[in-house]
C-alpha cells in the first residue's frame, strides 16, 4: 500500500509538468514556424509593395476613354464592382461571433469608443454636428437629424452607435449573413426601436448598388473596410457619388508599413492570436499619402484630416494619437504624445469634405 501510494504520488507530481513542457513545446513550435513564415514574408515585401497609386492609375485606364481633343473622359462600359467574394466568405463565416466582446472581433469592439470620438470630433470641425442641432435637441443626440450611411457595417457596431447619438443611419453589407446579425441584435435595444429621434436601417447591398439608386448622404463612413475590398479606387469613386455637396467622408484604414505588418499580422494574427489568422493582407494596406491622393482624385473630396490611433497594450484600450493638426479628439492616453509620422505607420483615420461644384 505503502508503494502504491508512493506510485500514485510521483504520477500526479509528474504529470502537470509533462503536460507544461508539451504545451510549451508545441507553442514554442507554432511560435517558430510562424516566425519563419513571417521572415519569409518580410524578406519579399520590397518586391510586393502594390501602390495605391497603382489601383488609381489601372481604374483610370479601365473606366475613361480618350476624346478627341485628347483628354480622358469617363466610360460607362464599365461598371464598378468592389466585391472580393473571398473577403465576403471570410467575415461571412464569423458573423455569428460579431457581437461577442471576447470574440474575433474583440478588437473592434475595443476600436469603437474612439471611432466614435473621432467621428463626433471632425463633423463638429466641419460644421455638420452645428447645422443638425434644431430646437429640440438638447445634446444628448448631437448627430440628430445627419443622414449617415455606413459601408462595410459588418454586425452594426458603429452603426449602432451612431444611430444612438440621433442620426438616420443606414448599415451596408454585401454580406446576407452580417446584415441578419445586425437586424436581430438591433431588434434587443429600445433606443433603435423609435426610442430616439434616430433611426436605424440595414441593407444587403453593395456601395454601387446603391448608387444605382441615386441615394445621397450627408456623412459617409467606412472604417476597416477599404484594405478587404476588390477596387479600391472604384470603391472611394463610388463613396464620393453616394455624398451631397458638402458632405463629409470619413474612412479608416491602416497603413502599407513595416511596423504595420509588424503589430497587425505577426503579433495581432500568428503571436497573440487577437485576431483571426487571414484577417490582413500587408500589400492591401493604404499608405495616408495614397489614400489622400485617391479621395480627393476619385471621390472628389478635400481632406481635412489624418491622424494615428493605436493599441496600448498597458491599458488595453485604442488611443487616438496626436493628428497633422496637433488635435487628439480629448484622448489623454500614452499614445497621444506621439504625433506623425509615426502616428501613422498603422491604423489611422482620415476626414474629408466633399467639393462643392461651381
Amino acid at each position: 500500500m505503502a508503494r502504491m501510494g508512493a506510485r500514485i504520488s510521483s504520477t500526479s507530481l509528474t504529470a502537470p509538468l509533462t503536460r507544461t513542457a508539451r504545451t510549451s513545446s508545441a507553442w514554442i513550435s507554432r511560435w517558430s514556424h510562424g516566425a519563419h513564415r513571417n521572415q519569409v514574408a518580410l524578406n519579399i515585401m520590397a518586391k510586393q509593395r502594390a501602390c495605391f497609386s497603382t489601383a488609381i492609375t489601372t481604374y483610370h485606364a479601365n473606366h475613361s476613354s480618350t476624346a478627341s481633343n485628347g483628354t480622358q473622359q469617363p466610360s460607362a462600359g464599365n461598371p464598378i464592382d468592389t466585391v472580393n467574394k473571398d473577403e465576403i466568405a471570410k467575415f461571412s463565416a464569423m458573423s455569428d461571433e460579431w457581437w461577442a466582446p471576447q470574440g474575433p472581433f474583440k478588437m473592434l469592439h475595443l476600436m469603437n469608443p474612439p471611432r466614435i470620438r473621432y467621428i463626433r470630433n471632425r463633423l463638429e470641425a466641419s460644421g455638420a454636428v452645428s447645422r443638425s442641432m434644431g430646437q429640440n435637441n438638447d445634446g444628448r443626440f448631437p448627430l440628430q437629424g445627419l443622414r449617415i450611411l455606413d459601408v462595410g457595417c459588418g454586425g452594426g457596431l458603429l452603426t449602432e452607435a451612431l444611430a444612438r447619438l440621433g442620426a438616420h443611419v443606414t448599415g451596408l453589407d454585401a454580406s446576407i449573413e452580417n446584415i441578419q446579425m445586425a437586424r436581430i441584435h438591433a431588434k434587443k435595444d429600445p433606443l433603435l426601436n423609435g426610442g430616439a429621434p434616430g433611426s436605424l436601417e440595414y441593407r444587403h447591398q453593395t456601395a454601387e448598388q446603391l448608387l444605382e439608386q441615386g441615394l445621397e448622404f450627408d456623412v459617409v463612413c467606412s472604417m476597416e473596410v477599404i484594405e478587404h475590398v476588390e477596387n479600391p479606387a472604384g470603391f472611394l469613386k463610388v463613396l464620393g457619388q453616394l455624398l451631397k455637396p458638402d458632405g463629409d467622408l470619413i474612412l479608416s484604414t491602416i497603413s502599407r508599413t513595416p511596423f504595420a505588418y509588424f503589430v497587425t499580422i505577426f503579433c495581432a494574427e500568428h503571436l497573440m492570436r487577437m485576431v483571426p489568422v487571414g484577417t490582413h493582407h500587408w500589400s492591401k494596406f493604404i499608405n495616408p499619402e495614397e489614400l489622400q491622393a485617391g479621395v480627393q482624385d476619385l471621390a472628389k473630396c478635400q481632406v481635412l484630416n489624418i491622424q494615428g490611433i493605436g493599441f496600448n497594450p498597458l491599458s488595453g484600450q485604442w488611443e487616438l494619437m496626436k493628428s497633422r493638426d496637433g488635435t487628439t479628439a480629448g484622448d489623454t492616453g500614452l499614445l497621444t504624445l506621439l504625433g506623425p509620422p509615426v502616428a501613422e505607420s498603422a491604423n489611422y483615420f482620415l476626414a474629408a469634405k466633399k467639393i462643392s461644384s461651381p
